[in-house]
């Protein structure tokens, strides 16, 4: 009888198994049906900066790379992508200037909380984006550095490459550095 009790036991939990997502913990097995256990599928995100969240005496002529947990596409609603850009300007502009191309950027760059943005070269690989900067930064001075899930004037969406719909980052993703004398 002990037999088959366990032989029961045994195929119950084979069946629930397969037909769900569970979670054991102390207070048992607990099971979602298909339907209720949602997508295990891991989300675009940011895997690590260059330099690092927080870093200081950082070089003031550093480039700055975002990576990325996915492949990266920067596309408008017309499917084109943005792959690189090249300014000539050295100097900083209000971010959400119409008058110049910094608000369909991916990424901003600002030591005053993004009143104004720096001028950067930028390309977009494959599951990374690196920013050349046109002059070396201030010494001494903290910048954030903004990772954006849409450009600020709307028209461009980071997302991801390897899923067939595009999925996005669920939000923006900040980082600061200090730079060294």
């Amino acid at each position: 009888m002990a037999v088959l009790r366990l032989c029961i036991l045994g195929l119950a939990l084979l069946l629930i198994g397969s037909c769900g997502q569970q979670k054991l913990d102390s207070s048992g097995l607990d099971s979602k049906s298909i339907e209720d256990a949602g997508s295990t599928t891991t989300a675009l995100a940011v895997s690590s900066t260059t330099p690092d969240n927080g870093s200081t005496s950082v070089s003031r002529t550093a480039s700055i790379v975002v990576n990325f947990n996915k492949s990266i596409y920067f596309i408008n609603s017309s499917n084109t992508s943005l792959e690189s850009w090249d300014v000539r300007s050295t100097s900083s502009v209000p971010c959400n200037s119409s008058e110049i191309k910094v608000k369909d950027r991916p990424i901003l760059i600002s030591k005053d909380s993004y009143s104004n943005c720096l001028y950067a070269n930028g390309t977009i690989g494959s599951s990374s984006i690196t920013i050349d900067l046109k002059s070396a930064l201030d010494s001494n001075t903290t910048y954030k550095v903004k990772v954006l899930k849409e450009s600020l004037d709307g028209s461009r969406k980071l997302k991801d490459a390897s899923d067939g719909s595009g999925t996005q980052m669920s939000s923006d993703y900040e980082f600061s550095f200090t730079t060294g004398s």
